[in-house]
């Protein structure tokens, strides 16, 4: 549990002792059980919204994928690739999964020679692995590889094929 969340947990805890304490006509033990109730509720709430955050970043980084595209010619990252890593930034900077190492893999297409490949797609893992470490990702929980152009996701030879191979795909360690 975060700092932040235990702050609250702790002033829900003391304002709830507080109206107990001010109510007067209840007994001591009464007093001690209706705080219990309280804290047990105020935990449960907490809790339940961390589990309803976990499980709505979930499914964002379903729905945005776990590949970044780029222009040709091109290691900067898009508002739409920035969306898709801020997601997967949220997962990775939680405390819970601070063992977890992501390999940012660097791919191109076919055009330009093999060493130029290589040198731009360590280039957009990079510049991926940089938009993770803003978000607040560790450095020691990223990889980066480039793969050039051998690792097509298509294998066509005209652009269609080509925007799909211009991308840093995240892999997450097992």
């Amino acid at each position: 549990m975060s700092i932040v969340k235990m702050g609250k947990v702790l002033f829900i805890l003391a304002s709830a002792v507080f109206l107990f304490a001010c109510a007067g006509s209840n007994t001591t033990d009464e007093k001690a059980a209706e705080s219990t109730e309280a804290t047990t509720e105020a935990v449960e709430q907490v809790e339940s919204a961390e589990a309803a955050a976990k499980r709505l970043n979930k499914e964002a980084r379903d729905a945005a994928g776990t590949t970044v595209y780029f222009e040709l010619d091109e290691d900067v990252v898009s508002s739409q690739g920035r969306a898709t890593l801020e997601a997967h930034a949220w997962f990775l900077s939680h405390a819970d999964n601070s063992s977890i190492v992501v390999t940012v893999n660097g791919h191109c297409d076919e055009r330009g020679t093999p060493a130029y490949n290589l040198a731009l797609g360590e280039r957009r893992a990079k510049a991926v692995a940089q938009i993770l470490m803003s978000f607040g990702v560790s450095s020691s929980q990223i990889q980066t590889v480039s793969h050039g152009e051998e690792q097509p996701a298509s294998v066509g030879h005209d652009e269609s094929s080509w925007s799909q191979n211009r991308r840093a795909a995240l892999d997450y360690a097992e």
